[in-house]
């Protein structure tokens, strides 16, 4: 018998899951069903960013769709009862799925999240990655727990963070990673079990949630904190910024000056911005439309 999934996004990268899975050897070969695809109401689009609705790509494949502004999936639970699915996959999903939910499926809930877990749990990934100027990272695939981003391990696929990584360029790498991820959790999936090591707690971090004021470049940040900051966000995110003049600008790219002939080289139509060790060089969005 084929194994039944309930899929579960509202984010580009569980859409990209979806398409990896549906583009599988177990999905093309029936070991595999997506019975029934949740999505994210278009209502609530303004507050996910990289927001996606899996509905047409359900409805290509003939698949029944949802849609749900209830984040904990609580409102839902009578229709995925009602599917009997083996597993739950909840990706690119920003709530905690109710515990009653994450124990219909007989086999659990499963999720992706973008670092090393049990490194990184939490929110904004992405911009923390680059933030802490973090050289390695991953895409963990894992079970689902009441906490999160803390249940066991079922696979994780290492990514290099280059030196001059963007928040659009890590965030699009970690899209295609996640296509990848999808078609071998299909295959995990319908195996006899799926394999899973506990997370060591004494290694886990936690990351918060950051808002739109924390991309405010501060005079009293260092050269280094302050580019970081512009190349984590933009892109998929919202834009770092300054204050001129009583009037927020945008900030579109940032540059450590080196030093040519005693000089610093300064790119055309970029502003100086004092830090706390020197002068860092913005361009601003509204120079470069």
């Amino acid at each position: 018998m084929s194994k039944r999934v309930v899929f579960v996004t509202g984010h580009e990268f569980g859409l990209r899951a979806l398409e990896g899975i549906l583009a599988s050897s177990p999905f093309l070969t029936g070991e595999l069903e997506v019975s029934l695809v949740i999505g994210l109401d278009a209502s609530l689009s303004h507050r996910t960013v990289g927001y996606r609705n899996p509905g047409r790509l359900a409805r290509e494949h003939g698949i029944a769709h949802i849609d749900t502004v209830d984040g904990s999936l609580r409102s839902t639970a009578d229709r995925i009862r009602a599917d009997r699915p083996d597993y739950l996959a909840v990706i690119g999903w920003s709530r905690l799925v109710e515990p009653r939910v994450l124990s219909i499926p007989g086999g659990g809930g499963t999720g992706m999240h973008p670092t090393c877990l049990p490194i990184g749990r939490g929110q904004a990934p992405i911009p923390w990655t680059i933030i802490k100027a973090l050289r390695r990272t991953a895409l963990t695939v894992f079970f689902l727990s009441p906490t999160a981003d803390s249940g066991p391990v079922i696979a994780q696929y290492p990514l290099e963070v280059r030196p001059t990584e963007t928040a659009a360029s890590l965030f699009y790498r970690f899209a295609q990673l996640h296509f990848h991820a999808g078609m071998e959790l299909a295959h995990q999936l319908t195996g006899p079990t799926v394999v899973a090591h506990p997370q060591d707690d004494r290694l886990a971090t936690v990351w918060p949630r950051r808002r739109p004021i924390d991309g405010l470049l501060r005079p009293d940040m260092t050269k280094a904190e302050a580019e970081r900051t512009v190349r984590a966000l933009g892109g998929p995110y919202p834009d770092a910024f300054i204050e001129l003049d009583g009037t927020r600008m945008a900030v579109k790219r940032a540059f450590l000056p080196e030093s040519l002939d005693g000089r610093p080289a300064r790119p055309p139509e970029s502003i100086p911005f004092e830090c706390a060790d020197g002068t860092i060089l913005l361009l601003l969005q509204n120079n470069s439309d």
